[in-house]
């Protein structure tokens, strides 16, 4: 089974969501550091300075690692994406199980020209993320063709038994 990469503009849009992650964490940190900061034992400082410096650490390091191990592949019978940070999940999704399609852009995705393709199975849904307008419209056109060939196969088919 062959694995699509995704393009370049990806890993610009990895790095602000974390960063956005990041911020918010951060704020919080600062927020109590200075809501409580001279009522804190020094070990509850300690514990947020490393925790910060944590942060900034999976800043750095988090949209590279993610980056090069997503990974999607979209067959005649299956879809299959990869992705993670520290564990990696894979999702695997029968074509024929496929309900409903759909694109969704998020404002960080508007940035950088990509959106994701949601789909939707019985069992709940699969994302395939930062893609490219361009690539998620013909995968979203060739996951409707998957559907309706099999549909009419199957059509065929329940007519043929009668």
């Amino acid at each position: 089974m062959e694995y699509e990469k995704l393009s370049k503009g990806a890993i610009g849009c990895m790095f602000i969501a974390t960063l956005v992650q990041v911020l918010i964490l951060s704020g919080i940190l600062l927020g109590v550091w200075f809501i409580f900061g001279e009522r804190l034992p020094r070990i509850v400082k300690i514990i947020m300075l490393v925790l910060e410096l944590l942060n900034i650490i999976y800043l750095l390091i988090s949209p590279k690692i993610r980056y090069e191990r997503y990974r999607y592949s979209i067959t005649d019978d299956c879809i299959d994406i990869k992705e993670g940070f520290l564990f990696i999940e894979r999702n695997i999704v029968p074509i024929e199980r496929l309900h409903k399609i759909s694109i969704k852009k998020g404002p960080i995705d508007r940035m950088f020209n990509l959106s994701k393709v949601i789909v939707t199975t019985a069992g709940g849904d699969v994302t395939i993320r930062f893609l490219e307008d361009k690539k998620s419209h013909l995968i979203s056109n060739s996951l409707k063709d998957k559907i309706n060939k099999i549909a009419i196969e199957s059509k065929i088919q329940n007519r043929d038994d009668l």
